[in-house]
């Protein structure tokens, strides 16, 4: 057995978050697969209700989020950050999806800075709201669209930028993490 664990930045981050969202006095308890090999389960929240318990499990997909190209033309929206997630199959055993973009707020920064400085910004998809979505991701052409992204200025409204057949701006802010919290606690409370 390698004697070494080690967690996946974006599975720290949101980790950590959900725990602090999801505290153990209320009864909830956040569990991380110990196997590397562990296919479509990044995390899992345990609610216990009385004697019995309810998990949900979660996969996160993990983008760098990156400083806008010049437009190709003048009329298009600019953001100042954009996602690019690539196309997946959506696992059976994931009962959400976590879209973590993570982000330097001040691309412009040369002074060192620590692990707190950096920002994220994460959509929160149930399991068929992501197979949905992708089926939905289709090039101008109308073929599935081996890509995805979003763009976003703030990290509290965010725009589908790419996977669009009419490439209009769709606002996808409702399904930002914090936005969704409540429907990870309805569907612990279930």
């Amino acid at each position: 057995m390698d004697p070494v664990f080690t967690l996946q930045w974006p599975e720290f981050v949101l980790a950590h978050r959900l725990q602090q969202r999801l505290p153990k006095k209320e009864g909830y308890s956040l569990l991380i697969p110990l196997s590397r090999q562990e296919k479509g389960i990044d995390l899992a929240i345990v609610k216990k209700l009385g004697g019995a318990h309810r998990t949900l499990t979660l996969q996160i997909k993990a983008s760098r989020a990156y400083s806008h190209p010049p437009p190709k033309r003048e009329s298009t929206k600019r953001f100042q950050f954009y996602t690019w997630f690539n196309r997946f199959d959506v696992p059976e055993d994931a009962d959400f999806i976590l879209l973590f973009g993570m982000y330097a707020p001040d691309t412009g920064r040369t002074r060192p800075v620590n692990s707190r400085w950096y920002r994220d910004c994460t959509l929160l998809f149930t399991r068929e709201e992501m197979r949905d979505f992708l089926v939905s991701c289709l090039t101008v052409g109308g073929r599935p669209d081996k890509m995805f992204g979003f763009g976003f200025d703030e990290p509290n409204e965010v725009f589908l930028t790419r996977g669009d057949q009419k490439r209009e701006l769709r606002d996808y802010s409702h399904y930002l993490l914090d936005a969704r919290m409540s429907l990870l606690r309805a569907s612990l409370n279930a």
